[in-house]
């Protein structure tokens, strides 16, 4: 499949769970946004839950290239801090990647299909958070716990955000206090 169409389809997977919900995500109804057929969508990604795996590798990879364009974020702390903060912001984007990730969060609760995609792909966010952890010169066992720590505190960070109880601004200070009192601050 063509670079920009799977981008395209992964894209409308995001709108469609940002604007109706996982409880009333169709399929036909990501094809439709992204202007394919519904058979492509099961060839190139099986089942509801293959596209749904898509759709969170596609929210990680999206915050490391935001954090990756960060021009001064050279130092490890400060590639950190951007890769945490990136998780908020006034982009449609990264709101429909954040409530994908809450909406399919609260899904896994009663749902083993998407807890198992959704464990995966909180796995591999957690340990780039970590290896950024020990790149700044923390123990494996101290990045293991702080990766834990801080993965933990954005998700709850992204849904109070989501619903309106902090703004970006909040959400940031807060991983940014965070990241301080874990002595992880960026350099000034």
């Amino acid at each position: 499949m063509a670079e920009d169409t799977r981008e395209r389809i992964l894209a409308a997977c995001e709108r469609v769970i940002a604007g109706d919900g996982l409880s009333r995500f169709r399929m036909q109804r990501v094809a439709r946004e992204a202007g394919v057929s519904i058979g492509l969508l099961a060839y190139h990604f099986g089942d509801r839950d293959g596209l749904l795996q898509a759709a969170l590798d596609h929210v990680n990879a999206g915050a490391a290239e935001r954090a990756a364009r960060v021009p001064e974020a050279s130092d490890a702390r400060a590639r950190l801090a951007a890769l945490l903060c990136s998780e908020f912001g006034d982009d449609a984007r990264i709101r429909a990647g954040s409530t994908l990730w809450n909406e399919l969060r609260a899904a896994a609760v009663f749902a083993p299909a998407q807890a198992g995609a959704l464990a995966k792909s909180t796995l591999e966010w957690q340990d780039s958070v970590r290896r950024l952890i020990v790149e700044a010169g923390r123990s494996a066992a101290d990045a293991d716990a702080a990766a834990l720590a801080l993965t933990a505190l954005v998700e709850g960070l992204s849904g109070r955000w989501l619903t309106g109880q902090i703004d970006v601004g909040e959400a940031q200070a807060t991983v940014r206090g965070a990241l301080a009192a874990l002595g992880l601050e960026p350099p000034a």
